[in-house]
């Protein structure tokens, strides 16, 4: 038996080890009839003469009979073996092979008056002999041999003590020494046969094993060429939104440098704006993406109000419905939930904003509500619908419906493809029922509902009504650090037009000079890593350790994991590059409230 502590495998080996007892002996015991005829016809040609043939005809009518019942038995057996007991099959195994033996070991006592020695002495040779061949057609079991034997040989024995009783005690030697050696050799067949069972196992275990690790090679393959393919398909997307809003910039550029109209002017303007703003959600969902897709983004699990705070995003939505004439209707029951918060914001506004931009006419519907264990968010539309056939396809990254002319106004598509990420990464389920032309409906299920209200958050700090003042050393100072001299003048440029106090820096060295010569500044906007490794985290916290409390904001290009969260510890807001005017400026008016300087 194999070395093992599991009292399950050693469980299992020993049925499969008594499996093998059992087949092995049944298929030997097939054919053994023909064996036994042939010991029968030898007897006859030999003990015929001497013998009462109708006393000869009933023993080997018996002994065929018994044979072949042993036979048949073993058929039963075989036909059966995947739903037998076992147990019960060797108990019966061992019944039969007793009663074979003794119907063979009746021999020599049966007839022994009428034989001649010689034949008295060639009968006990053949009967002395079959408990040998016993052993082989026992297959390695010693109580199935030690039965067999024991049948032949005691009345064998007997009978030949009676006929010389002289040869008693060499008889008796002689058969318990004969016995001793069958056991041994049965019990050494019995270890070889449970060597090889293991053996076999390890075998099959090593098999299945080696087929395992192909399959899970073979997946990993399956999943890096799709990936790959995923990868070729979104760069190929990417290159072309990227490329078309670039060139449109270069050609807003040119008209610049003509010295356009006024008019003109603010034409190009809004154009500008528009296409930054374009530039700036592709860049922000593909760092989205990277960040889910890679296993950078790890869910904050919390208990929350979620009808909170899917009232709050259907509230961000409810201008952009009734601009295009939609009715936006809300059923929102009380869910209490323990996940991450931000995943399921970011959920419901994916899917909501979907919705208005496929919706032309009619409107959208948002129902929440749970069922105990779940909550079920519901988003339903009568938009254009999906066709069957699209809605394997409508979560990958960068598939739009309908929109083959990559018109950036109805998206970069990229939400979905968030959804579902963020669906699997908070353990939820999202499923689409959509017909073309019949609108569609979103449904996901969030596990985690709660009974328990969630805590009562503090409330944020209401932005302190203070009037901007342009008086001369009055406006508040604001501290620039980014190792980029272009976008240092860019937002110098920016901040000094909301009239705002601007004072920059390239390096950890400048900043140092800055705090020095001016002390605190209202605000420091920092970019995340800095020139010579240096992380604007750390450069915050040294100076607020030599100068004291001061409001920060940091803006960062980068997408490793590390970097984010060491920003994120911090508390103070995060802001990815490029950065749209109107997010940068209610950043910085938010922090400048808070801390009782002046708001924009």
């Amino acid at each position: 038996m194999p070395a093992t502590h599991d009292p399950a495998a050693e469980a299992s080996f020993q049925r499969e080890l008594l499996r093998e007892f059992v087949e092995l002996h049944a298929r030997v015991t097939l054919r053994i009839p023909l064996v036994q005829a042939l010991l029968v016809g030898g007897s006859a040609f030999v003990l015929l003469p001497q013998v009462p043939l109708i006393e000869f005809a009933l023993w080997a009518v018996a002994v065929l009979c018994m044979e072949g019942a042993r036979a048949a038995h073993a058929w039963q057996l075989l036909r059966r073996l995947s739903r037998l007991d076992l147990r019960k099959a060797l108990r019966q195994q061992v019944a039969l092979a007793f009663l074979a033996g003794a119907e063979a070991g009746v021999m020599l006592p049966l007839f022994k008056p009428d034989l001649s020695a010689l034949n008295q002495t060639f009968l006990t040779f053949i009967l002395v002999a079959l408990p040998a061949i016993g052993v082989a057609v026992s297959i390695s079991s010693r109580l199935l041999a030690g039965v067999y034997a024991a049948a032949i040989l005691v009345p064998t024995s007997t009978a030949w003590v009676l006929l010389h009783p002289e040869h008693l005690l060499a008889t008796i030697v002689m058969t318990l020494a004969y016995m001793l050696a069958l056991l041994f050799a049965a019990n050494e067949n019995e270890k070889l046969l449970t060597r090889s069972v293991a053996i076999r196992r390890e075998r099959d275990e090593m098999v299945r094993h080696l087929e395992r690790s192909n399959a899970e090679v073979n997946a990993a393959v399956t999943r890096a060429e799709a990936a790959a393919l995923a990868r070729t398909r979104v760069l190929a997307a990417a290159s072309h939104d990227l490329r078309q809003p670039l060139h449109a910039l270069s050609v807003y550029s040119a008209i610049l440098a003509t010295s356009p109209t006024p008019a003109t002017l603010d034409e190009v303007a809004t154009h500008i704006d528009q296409l930054v703003r374009s530039l700036g959600a592709l860049l922000h969902g593909l760092l989205d993406l990277s960040q889910l897709s890679s296993g950078h983004y790890v869910p904050v699990r919390q208990r929350f109000a979620l009808d909170a705070v899917i009232a709050n995003v259907c509230a961000e939505f409810e201008a952009a419905a009734a601009k295009k004439g939609l009715y936006f209707e809300r059923e929102l029951r009380p869910v209490t939930l323990e996940s991450d918060p931000t995943a399921v914001l970011r959920i419901a506004r994916n899917l909501i904003d979907n919705a208005i931009k496929y919706t032309e006419r009619g409107g959208l519907r948002v129902r929440l509500r749970h069922d105990g264990l779940c909550a079920i968010l519901v988003v339903e539309d009568s938009g254009k619908g999906i066709a069957a056939s699209e809605h394997a396809h409508i979560f990958e990254e960068f598939y739009q419906l309908g929109n083959a002319g990559r018109d950036r106004s109805q998206g970069v598509g990229l939400g979905l493809a968030i959804v579902e990420r963020l669906v699997t990464l908070i353990g939820a389920r999202i499923s689409v029922r959509s017909r073309l032309g019949a609108g569609s409906r979103f449904e996901v299920r969030m596990p985690g509902v709660r009974d328990a209200p969630p805590p009562v958050a503090a409330a944020a700090p209401a932005p302190m009504a203070v009037a901007l003042e342009v008086v001369a050393g009055s406006r508040p100072r604001i501290y620039l650090v980014d190792d980029e001299p272009d976008i240092v003048r860019g937002m110098t440029t920016l901040l000094q037009a909301w009239k705002l106090e601007v004072r920059t820096a390239l390096d950890v060295a400048g900043t140092a000079a800055l705090f020095d010569e001016g002390g605190c500044p209202d605000l420091l906007i920092a970019d995340l890593r800095l020139r010579g490794n240096e992380h604007g985290p750390a450069l915050v916290a040294r100076m607020r350790e030599i100068h004291g409390e001061f409001p920060v904001a940091f803006i960062t290009g980068e997408t490793s994991s590390e970097a984010l969260r060491e920003a994120r510890a911090t508390r103070w807001p995060l802001l990815h590059k490029p950065v749209d005017a109107q997010t940068l400026r209610a950043t910085i008016q938010s922090l400048l409230a808070a801390h009782g300087t002046t708001r924009l």
